[in-house]
């Protein structure tokens, strides 16, 4: 699904990578890990089209990551980074959000898939009702990955996609998107995401 050859990137003023190569195979559940500044959100920017310039190559389904292709390989994937800084100020907006997109509007969830995933993930269909600042971190961070996986698409980046969860919701999400069909690659420090994936990619200094 993902090939990617002799990578570097120099990003704000840093060097990351040098002749880097790594591969994930469609279906595949990769964690990556590392220590801070080593480069692994900005391995999730490349993959998601956000660096134009880069050395080496890499492939996505088959097309090239270049400019011409950027807008097909998009359709292809789903994106959460870790912070996002949203302007809306209801939660509806929040979650319904990337549905307004040309390339997603046909992707816009049903009421009962809503429910069905808001359930899996404990919330309450309420919430959309509410203000953005009125839930907790962790009720923000479940509706945006119910959000992220109703987009159905083939590829699913996630940035620290656990980290203002308790224990046991956690878990439970962690099974939950695990279990997708999509390919995942995670950007994470949680142990328990570490052990319930495929592999793991360690980025080093």
């Amino acid at each position: 699904m993902i090939q990617v050859k002799g990578l570097e990137i120099e990003y704000d003023g840093e060097t990351y990578f040098q002749n880097f190569d790594f591969s994930v195979e469609k279906g595949e559940k990769l964690a990556i890990i590392g220590e801070s500044g080593t480069g692994k959100s900005t391995l999730l920017h490349l993959l998601a089209g956000f660096i134009p310039a880069f050395g080496g190559t890499a492939k996505i389904d088959g097309l090239t990551l270049t400019p011409e292709n950027i807008s097909k390989i998009r359709q292809k994937i789903a994106y959460l980074p870790q912070d996002i800084g949203l302007n809306m100020s209801s939660v509806e907006d929040m979650f319904f959000t990337p549905f307004e997109f040309e390339l997603n509007k046909d992707k816009r969830p049903s009421s009962a898939e809503v429910e069905k995933i808001f359930e899996e993930f404990g919330l309450g269909m309420n919430l959309l009702s509410k203000k953005v600042n009125e839930i907790s971190g962790g009720q923000k961070q479940r509706v945006l990955l119910a959000s992220c996986l109703l987009l159905k698409k083939e590829i699913i980046l996630l940035d620290e996609p656990t980290s203002a969860l308790d224990k046991n919701i956690r878990e439970k999400i962690t099974n939950y998107i695990l279990a997708q069909q999509a390919t995942v690659i995670t950007v994470t420090h949680d142990d328990y995401w570490i052990e319930k994936s495929d592999r793991t990619l360690h980025i080093k200094r």
